[in-house]
């Protein structure tokens, strides 16, 4: 089954390589519009991708399937499908790259590159598009890849008899931007001109959809809608009345046998109203969003700070040395590691071990063959004086690592990295790790304390509710911006809090000196070392904090002055030289034995997991004719 898995998952990955390849931004979206006189509707547009793609598929609509039906002179003039159209025609589609070019409605007018229609996508190459019809939606799939480019997609077609008839004005009343647009466009701009009116009568115009977006009439026959940025499944449509006496043919046309001005102005009157209402109160959420930030940065601060001192600065001490030379607490060594790092680490397990071999608990001998690398027996004599945690760990390396109350430091990788025993060395080493902790846990060495997650927490959904509110209005005030991030850094800040306790902090700087003793352990006269009877356990020591190769060898170079002073022999009585340069070995061999096997049993371990006038913009957008979308591919 997992191997079934596995190839599925291979088959797979093609594609998703496909899928991160595609990855582009909508940075100009222009749109120029001509209401002609015989009451059709000309559109040109201009949609510029910036990023890698292949391609982008355009969707128009002549009919909104939402929108009621009507009946002469009983008209809905908010939601009716007599300001759907009869089709779309005179379809032209273009392509050109616009890397470095500043796109603006004159690049309507620059040369482009047609595209060639194909009847299926295995015909499909860069310069050809593939043309779908499905009901009232026409589908064009333009084909022109890029990377790192920026191109621009020039479609132009006509949407037949989109104006429609009352008795009064003629009217406009179309989709622009429907809501199949599966991307975010940047600055959208819809040029909508009106047929001239030699008689100077004024029109009227309302642009429904986001009420962030700005509308203008530019002059006589022309208005302007502009966006710096539509979400996604956004709608714009635009309404426009004008003088009927411009149209010609006007029999071609749709008609409502209505008095239709005043209808539609109280309708949009309504709109604007309600939209003003919400404007007003999305300035204000705004500005309650602006003082909030403000607000908020002053309040982590002074909370940063009160949670310092309170749950992390370190409690003052009375020890400031920098060296120290005595063993702090009773407790055993591999708890020292929990106490500097709150971790255990593989110096926990060599330290442990070494502590062992001081103690007379196991004997070692080195293992004499051909091989220059040395190679240590290990051989249980006791449990005298052991405590549970170390118990488990003599179980462990002689019950299962070794046969007979002996093992070798190649018994304990190949355990380790055996695909049969690694999930069990792993198994063995966690146990033992929980015992260290729990060892260290009851000598109390930090505090337990969860204020200040419970406060990083709480801040943060403060965070993500003043941030839900900035991107919604789309607040353009740059600290909003860095509040998600704030948030985030101060919750891992409090969770990553570790004050120790009055003990704590006292055990950890005398370590720390003893450590700073042990580091500098080569730089002391002989006449200010501790006896040597001590450097077997300092050596110990020296394991747990990584330091045990470089103090075994200034401990040799002492020896040597030791045996060079004039009292040398009587200083050494009782000592075998020979004995501590195989120690130094034993240490190493030791460590490198440790780390080796847990980096062993956890890649093994993962090996094996593998295989497993009007105007301005204003709400209700979406009840005019036509609509569609589009999408880059």
């Amino acid at each position: 089954m997992k191997k079934i898995i596995f190839i599925l998952l291979l088959c797979f990955i093609p594609s998703f390589c496909r899928a991160s390849s595609i990855n582009y931004d909508i940075t100009n979206f222009l749109i120029d519009a001509t209401i002609e006189e015989n009451g059709d509707l000309t559109v040109q547009e201009l949609i510029v991708l910036d990023g890698s793609f292949n391609g982008y598929v355009r969707e128009l609509q002549y009919e909104n399937n939402k929108l009621d039906s009507y009946e002469k002179g009983n008209i809905n003039f908010s939601n009716s499908a007599i300001y759907n159209a009869e089709g779309i025609s005179n379809i032209t589609l273009k392509t050109r790259n616009v890397t470095n070019e500043i796109v603006t409605f004159d690049t309507f007018q620059k040369d482009f590159t047609p595209l060639i229609k194909v009847i299926n996508e295995k015909m499909a190459k860069d310069g050809n598009y593939i043309y779908r019809k499905d009901e009232n939606l026409l589908s064009y799939k333009m084909y022109q890849s890029a990377k790192n480019e920026s191109i621009a997609f020039y479609i132009s077609y006509t949407i037949d008899k989109a104006v429609v008839l009352h008795q009064d004005v003629a009217e406009l009343y179309w989709t622009f931007i429907g809501n199949g647009f599966t991307d975010q466009i940047n600055n959208l701009q819809i040029k909508l001109h009106v047929p001239k009116n030699e008689n100077n009568e004024e029109f009227y115009f309302w642009v429904h959809g986001d009420i962030t977006g700005e509308s203008e009439k530019i002059n006589n026959d022309t208005i302007l809608a502009t966006m710096k940025s539509l979400d996604k499944k956004s709608v714009i449509d635009i309404r426009v009345l004008f003088s009927k006496e411009i149209l010609t043919n006007p029999e071609r046309l749709r008609n409502s046998d209505e008095e239709a001005f005043n209808k539609i102005w109280k309708i949009e009157e309504e709109r604007a109203e309600s939209v003003n209402r919400q404007r007003e109160f999305a300035r204000q959420v705004v500005r309650a969003t602006k003082i909030a930030t403000i607000i908020y940065y002053i309040v982590l601060i002074l909370l940063w700070i009160y949670i310092y001192w309170k749950f992390d600065k370190e409690y003052k001490s009375d020890f400031h040395s920098k060296y120290y030379r005595e063993f702090t607490g009773s407790y055993n060594v591999e708890v020292i590691d929990y106490l500097m790092n709150k971790s255990i680490t593989p110096n926990a397990m060599s330290a442990s071990i070494m502590n062992l071999i001081y103690k007379k608990n196991i004997k070692i001998e080195e293992i004499k063959d051909s091989v220059k690398k040395k190679k240590y027996l290990f051989i249980y004599q006791n449990n005298d004086g052991v405590t549970e945690t170390e118990q488990v760990l003599l179980d462990f390396l002689f019950e299962k690592v070794g046969k007979e109350n002996k093992f070798t430091t190649n018994d304990l990788e190949k355990y380790a990295s055996s695909t049969k025993t690694c999930s069990k060395f792993s198994k063995y080493y966690t146990e033992w790790k929980n015992c260290v902790i729990k060892d260290a846990e009851r000598e109390k060495f930090y505090e337990n304390n969860g204020i200040p997650v419970v406060l990083g927490i709480l801040f943060l959904l403060v965070t993500i509710l003043i941030f839900m509110l900035v991107m919604y209005y789309h607040v353009d005030f740059l600290p909003c911006y860095l509040l998600l991030p704030a948030g985030i850094i101060f919750l891992f800040y409090t969770i990553l809090i570790r004050k120790r306790t009055k003990k704590g902090n006292e055990d950890y700087l005398r370590w720390k000196a003893f450590k700073n003793f042990l580091k500098d352990f080569g730089n002391f006269k002989v006449k200010d070392l501790p006896e040597i009877i001590l450097w077997e356990k300092y050596l110990v020591y020296a394991t747990i904090f990584g330091l045990a190769s470089n103090v075994s060898k200034s401990m040799n170079v002492k020896m040597d002055e030791y045996q060079n002073l004039p009292n040398g022999s009587q200083i050494l009585v009782g000592w075998d030289p020979i004995d501590f340069y195989i120690y130094h070995s034993i240490c190493s061999s030791i460590s490198h034995s440790v780390t080796k096997s847990i980096n062993a049993s956890a890649v093994a371990s993962s090996r094996n997991t593998i295989s497993g006038s009007g105007g301005g913009f204003s709400g209700g957008a979406g009840f005019g004719g036509g609509g569609g979308g589009g999408h880059g591919f």
